[in-house]
């Protein structure tokens, strides 16, 4: 719109100074994540990112920014309350995207000496030096292991095929001398 005459143009001015303003405070917003998406909303979250009065301002479905979704994906799924930066280049939160997630008193970090640390519940994978160190009530492996190197087992039990092979486990047709000893029980 052209202005007609200098009465106009200055409120046009305004304006946009106010939307200019209004956008570059949108670049980047810290919130909450306030509600998960599933089904077709999958992997989307809706974000709290002030509150207005008693209304809290949630922005529409946002996807998250991946540190990688080609050949290699690493999915990082939020949790409701988890505090995010929202990032939008335009400040239209239209086009915004989750960049990262970031710790508050809320979500404290846990990790304070090593330069790899990740934590799901009460599972703990961590990295430092020439050590990588899974802390887990269970794992799981699922396919072909293959273990170069020294193995060291501690715990009370060891099972292969569901037999006991443990330091505890006994043999049955023990008989002495040169012989061979039958299957473990």
């Amino acid at each position: 719109m052209i202005p007609r005459d200098f009465k106009e143009f200055v409120l046009d001015t305004k304006y946009r100074i106010a939307e200019l303003e209004r956008r570059a405070r949108n670049r980047r917003r810290k919130g909450t994540v306030a509600e998960i998406g599933t089904g077709d909303k999958a992997g989307r979250y809706k974000v709290q990112l002030s509150e207005q009065g008693e209304t809290p301002y949630l922005s529409d479905w946002i996807k998250p920014r991946q540190i990688a979704a080609g050949d290699v994906k690493i999915d990082v799924l939020y949790s409701q309350g988890e505090q995010v930066d929202v990032v939008s280049e335009s400040g239209d939160l239209t086009d915004a995207q989750i960049d990262f997630s970031t710790y508050s008193d809320d979500n404290q970090r846990v990790n304070t000496d090593s330069p790899f640390h990740i934590k799901i519940g009460d599972t703990v994978i961590t990295a430092s030096g020439n050590t990588v160190t899974i802390t887990a009530a269970d794992i799981k492996f699922v396919g072909d292991v293959e273990i170069e190197g020294s193995v060291v087992i501690e715990g009370p039990v060891l099972t292969h095929n569901g037999k006991n092979i443990g330091s505890d486990h006994e043999h049955i047709e023990v008989v002495r001398g040169g012989e061979n000893t039958g299957p473990p029980e």
